[in-house]
């Protein structure tokens, strides 16, 4: 696995992983916007997996717009699809959301990729959902439902009883 990040320092990435004791003599950390040499580093290594983490920091020099911009994030994502098929590749490509709930940026990434998930939380509660908005390959009507804890994140086995749980507290304030 490759997990190229566009955002965070491999150092802190490093200590967030020994944090949540995570340990991989496979897994390979990179720390670049410029996807010229993230390529470079995809084809040096021949990953089963890349992350890209996010999409809206990185930008093809070639492009003369702004990273984030419609054409980078076409540009990249376009890219990102002609590596992951002709290396057999799966990309994964993270693009964070605003505050009303849409794709920072140009919805356009939505359009482009296979399968599109949401990662939603409340901050007021250490639930999270995952839900697939888009998917070309099965349906999207199933939710994943975690916990964030203090090693990361936990499967929440029972979904009805943390919600039951979640609305009991609620009628009881």
């Amino acid at each position: 696995v490759l997990y190229v990040s566009g955002e965070e320092s491999a150092r802190q990435i490093k200590l967030r992983a020994e944090r949540l004791g995570v340990s991989s003599e496979h897994l390979y950390i990179y720390a670049e916007t410029d996807l010229t040499l993230i390529e470079r580093q995809i084809q040096q290594l021949k990953p089963e997996f890349v992350i890209i983490d996010s999409i809206q920091t990185i930008h093809m020099p070639e492009v003369t717009s702004a990273p984030g911009s419609v054409s980078q994030v076409r540009e990249c994502t376009a890219q990102l699809m002609k590596i992951a098929k002709i290396g057999g590749i799966s990309v994964f490509i993270v693009g964070h959301v605003t505050k009303d709930g849409n794709i920072a940026g140009p919805r356009l990434l939505e359009h482009m990729v296979d399968t599109v998930l949401y990662f939603e939380g409340d901050q007021h509660t250490s639930y999270r959902i995952l839900r697939a908005a888009k998917n070309r390959f099965g349906a999207t009507n199933e939710i994943g439902v975690f916990e964030m804890c203090d090693s990361g994140l936990r499967e929440v086995e029972n979904p009805s009883m943390m919600l039951l749980a979640v609305s009991y507290t609620h009628l009881t304030l």
